[in-house]
């Protein structure tokens, strides 16, 4: 698979303890396939045990954070034998007999979850890169982030209403961060919202111009390596005890999520988007 093909791209700098994580469907605006949302798990799921990476930087390609799921891959795509999901250690897949075939809009859905439980669970410290724009899922995985570096250029949104969906995928992630009345607005009126709304829902930390966003990476990451590697993980599970679901607020979430999304409001809302009819 040459580098154009793949849907993830990892960069790593072992000189510094670094790495990076890209999605690379410009295409797409970078929006999580299912082979990206794969190979997405096995590195973190390889990053866990690294004890030679520090910082990891979450990123997407051509200045365009990520736009979610895929949905049109999501809801087309061939299903899934759950054969292939026996390594990605979720009971809800592991319990199924041999030979189920599962739709990708079942299957996607919790694989983003997953991801995100993945990302608050490492050991090193994550920093979320908010350039261009990050809806649904892509929000959440910056959410999932210690620490989110904006440019000012950045905006947001949550538009499962939008779509006819109940915006339960994420809210066991997204509801443990947010202050409540910012979160329900921004879920109520699926309207973006940028760098300076994000900022003040606890979204990002920090919001700088683009032309010097290059410049403020490199400096949190140099704040972040100057200090204790063995304190800031210890930080880091502390907080992460406050902001974790629990494996029952997930499942609940999925469930809700898949009961929404093949509702007629969910289909039609969907279908709509995909013949760009809104």
């Amino acid at each position: 698979m040459s580098e154009h093909d793949a849907p993830i791209l990892i960069d790593r700098d072992p000189d510094r303890a670094v790495e990076t994580i890209l999605f690379n469907r410009p295409a797409k605006r970078n929006a999580a396939s299912y082979r990206a949302l794969r190979i997405l798990l096995d590195e973190l799921q390889r990053l866990a045990n690294d004890d030679g990476v520090r910082i990891l930087v979450l990123r997407g390609v051509d200045g365009f954070f990520c736009s979610g799921m895929d949905l049109r891959e999501a809801t087309v795509g061939e299903p899934i034998d759950v054969e292939e999901l026996r390594a990605t250690a979720i009971d809800a897949f592991n319990a199924l007999p041999a030979g189920t075939l599962l739709p990708r809009g079942q299957v996607m859905p919790r694989l983003v979850q997953e991801s995100l439980l993945r990302v608050k669970r490492l050991p090193q410290l994550t920093i979320g890169t908010a350039e261009g724009a990050a809806y649904g899922g892509g929000a959440g995985c910056l959410a999932a982030c210690d620490y989110v570096l904006a440019s000012e250029n950045f905006h947001a949104a949550f538009t499962e209403v939008k779509r006819g969906i109940c915006p339960a995928l994420l809210f066991p992630f997204l509801s443990k961060k947010f202050p409540i009345a910012l979160l329900q607005e921004a879920v109520f009126t699926a309207r973006p919202f940028g760098a300076e709304r994000a900022k003040a829902m606890g979204l990002a930390q920090r919001i700088v111009p683009q032309d010097k966003f290059e410049q403020a990476l490199e400096e949190t990451i140099e704040l972040f390596l100057a200090n204790s590697k063995i304190a800031q993980q210890e930080a880091k599970a502390l907080f992460a005890q406050q902001t974790t679901p629990t494996v029952e607020e997930i499942d609940a979430a999925w469930e809700e999520h898949w009961r929404s999304w093949n509702s007629a409001s969910g289909k039609e809302g969907v279908l709509a988007f995909l013949e760009k009819r809104d």
